[in-house]
């Protein structure tokens, strides 16, 4: 199966069920990075006790299930393969040939209506004119968030920013009342969500572009001075200016009644696992041995440039040894150049097939090599297409000659690793 964009399936399969997402409240996020530090931020924020808040984000780290959250706990599998169950019989019996994604977020739809979520916050999987997220009507959107958009899957989305930004922008539809971009995107990005929220006319609120100091100003809680943010990474304050904007709005309108302290505090709980996250990987599941690592999902060239920014300021000029496995079809040079320097070592895996996702596999790491030689990029590059064996072999290298740790290239490859670690420490 391969990505198919288009409402026209996802609409037919949701009418057999009741169309349960025009009762859902829902806050739409999409952009090229960024997407789930926000729906982190903003889930987190919202939990309240007698709240039901829900989260549906792509692709999942772990397992299937934590794409479709309940106040960041995952759907029971029970559940899961129910309702996943009733929506292949649909699919079958009336031939509407649904892909792999509409099904998901039609599972996600139908568990956010049964247990009467109050909030949903939902992320974009692909672009978002034709997203199978999109056919959530406008009305039910209380907000739309955009975070910065850059180049990736051009193939699909445009050869341009600008293209790419007007399938982006297509997530505000009508009836949207309020729309918060990233102020950090480009001026012909701005400029194509700017004439899309006049025509609709959804008001639009473009956050600070500016890090200054990582201060975050609100009407609703006055400002906030955060001089530790949430998640790693100087590019985070920009995402949550974003989530911050939307929880602004709803604030103001009094959709929501939370006060500064609840904000503070639930902000300082936030993990998201998926970028910038230092871990103590646990490699042996006999001895428990650990590893330090970096596990970031960068898997494009505006990813990288950031994760490297953050590489320099923790690390300066040391050599370091990247893991990487990258998704077939990515370009290669915009990730890459960026990461790699001739003293940097890297070790080429692959990750093995994601769970509900058919159509995705690794590169092949020859290929990557044949790159990374070609264009010089280093010429420290090791090969060992059995992922379980990479970082054990590592962990023996003496403190002398070991250098900091990278993983990289992929958010599958920081998912599989995290199965094989969570399995070690179930033993």
């Amino acid at each position: 199966m391969a990505i198919e964009l288009g409402l026209s399936r996802i609409t037919k399969l949701l009418e057999h069920l009741g169309n349960p997402q025009n009762s859902l409240r829902v806050l739409h996020i999409a952009g090229t990075n960024g997407k789930g530090s926000v729906c982190t931020y903003l889930s987190s924020v919202l939990q309240q006790k007698s709240c039901q808040i829900g989260k549906f984000t792509t692709p999942h780290l772990v397992h299937v299930t934590d794409s479709i959250t309940i106040n960041n706990k995952p759907i029971p599998l029970e559940r899961y393969r129910n309702i996943r169950l009733k929506l292949e019989a649909l699919n079958k019996s009336h031939s509407l040939k649904c892909t792999e994604f509409e099904l998901l977020t039609c599972t996600a739809f139908k568990y956010f209506y049964d247990v009467q979520c109050q909030w949903c916050v939902i992320e974009v999987g692909l672009g978002g004119r034709l997203d199978a997220t999109n056919v959530i009507p406008g009305a039910n959107k209380a907000c739309c968030g955009i975070t910065k958009i850059g180049l990736d899957h051009e193939s699909f989305l445009g050869n341009t920013l600008s293209e790419i930004s007007k399938e982006k922008a297509g997530i505000i539809t009508k009836g949207v009342p309020f729309t918060v971009i990233d102020g950090t995107n480009e001026p012909n990005v701005i400029k194509v969500v700017k004439d899309r929220c006049k025509a609709l006319e959804s008001k639009l609120f473009i956050t600070d572009p500016q890090l200054n100091g990582n201060m975050i100003d609100t009407k609703s809680w006055g400002c906030f001075d955060l001089a530790k943010l949430p998640l790693n990474g100087e590019y985070q304050i920009f995402n949550l200016r974003v989530a911050m904007g939307m929880l602004d709005y709803l604030q103001i309108n009094e959709l929501i009644n939370i006060t500064k302290n609840e904000v503070s505090s639930r902000l300082a709980n936030v993990e998201w696992p998926g970028r910038l996250y230092r871990m103590d990987y646990c490699y042996d599941k006999l001895s428990n041995g650990t590893l330090p690592i970096l596990m970031d999902g960068a898997h494009n060239g505006s990813a990288a440039t950031e994760l490297v920014k953050y590489l320099r300021k923790e690390y300066g000029n040391q050599p370091l040894t990247f893991v990487m496995a990258v998704t077939y079809g990515k370009s290669l040079e915009p990730l890459l150049q960026p990461l790699l320097r001739p003293v940097d070592r890297i070790i080429l895996t692959r990750f093995n097939n994601v769970e509900g996702m058919p159509w995705i596999h690794a590169t092949d790491p020859e290929e990557i090599k044949d790159f990374i030689l070609t264009q010089g990029y280093t010429s420290e590059i090791e090969i060992e297409n059995e992922l379980h064996q990479v970082l054990p072999s590592l962990a023996h290298v003496s403190k002398e000659q070991r250098r900091p740790i990278v993983v990289c290239g992929s958010l599958y490859l920081c998912g599989e690793l995290l199965r094989i670690h969570n399995s070690h420490l179930r033993n």
